[in-house]
């Protein structure tokens, strides 16, 4: 092989891979800002606002906040239980009573 064919297939995986890791990366900065704005949306929900949304097209809100401490585990629980909502948190299968009401609420995470 010649020297500038190696220099292009050296670059055109070094591009690859710079891309895979930023993919990657952007993620977990995703997540990360997901739990920043579930928060937001919690405390909004707590001061007496009804299905306050933690992003413009999100499709589910915060219902309730799961705390075990012994395991450090913090979490807030979102209506509804479809695929979309349980990459951001547990979600409540709206056919079952909410948390907190006579009865027993159904929880579903991965």
């Amino acid at each position: 092989m010649t020297r500038p064919l190696l220099i292009l297939i050296f670059s055109i995986m070094f591009l690859l891979g710079a891309w895979q890791t930023g993919y990657g990366a952007w993620i977990y900065v995703k997540a990360e800002l997901a739990q920043y704005l579930l928060e937001r949306a919690w405390a909004q929900t707590q001061g007496g606002q009804p299905r306050v949304h933690p992003w413009p097209w999100a499709d589910t809100w915060p219902i309730a906040k799961l705390q075990v401490p012994q395991h450090g585990i913090e979490m807030f629980v979102l209506s509804d239980a479809s695929g979309r909502t349980l990459a951001f948190g547990p979600g409540h299968v709206t056919s079952s009573p909410h948390p907190g009401s006579v009865g027993t609420a159904i929880l579903n995470g991965h």
